[in-house]
C-alpha cells in the first residue's frame, strides 16, 4: 500500500529547491548547511519533478435540472420509467433522455468509468 503524501513535507522540499537553486551553492554544499543529505536532496527533486499521474475517473455529480410542479397540476406526471437507487432515491423521468447522458449518470452512480463514447 502507498504511503500517504505528506503536503507539510512536500511543501518544506520544493522550498528547500528552490533555495538551492538561488543560492549559488553545490548541492552538496547547500545540503550540508542545511544538515540533509545529498540521496535525499536527489530523491526528492526527482519526486517532485516527476509528473503527477493523470486519473480519468467518471464525475461524482452529473448536472441536472429539475422544474418544480406548477401549482395547477394535482394529477402526478407520467413518468417514462423510473430508475431505482439504494437508500430510497428515484430517478423520474418522463421521457428517455439522451442516451450518452444517461450513460454518464449511470457510471457517476456506479462508480464506474463509461465506456468510450462513439460520435
Amino acid at each position: 500500500m502507498a504511503r500517504p503524501k505528506d503536503l507539510g513535507l512536500e511543501h518544506t522540499w520544493r522550498l528547500r529547491l528552490r533555495r538551492q537553486a538561488t543560492s549559488g551553492l553545490s548541492i552538496p554544499e547547500f545540503c550540508s548547511r542545511e544538515a540533509v543529505s545529498t540521496a535525499s536532496f536527489y530523491a526528492w527533486r526527482r519526486r517532485l519533478a516527476a509528473p503527477e499521474p493523470v486519473t480519468t475517473t467518471a464525475p461524482l455529480f452529473v448536472p441536472i435540472r429539475l422544474d418544480p410542479p406548477s401549482p395547477s397540476d394535482h394529477a402526478p406526471p407520467l413518468c417514462g420509467f423510473i430508475i431505482e437507487l439504494p437508500h430510497r432515491v428515484r430517478l423520474r423521468c418522463d421521457a428517455a433522455p439522451d442516451p450518452l447522458w444517461l450513460g454518464r449518470l449511470i457510471a457517476a452512480l456506479a462508480d464506474v468509468a463509461p465506456r468510450e463514447e462513439i460520435p
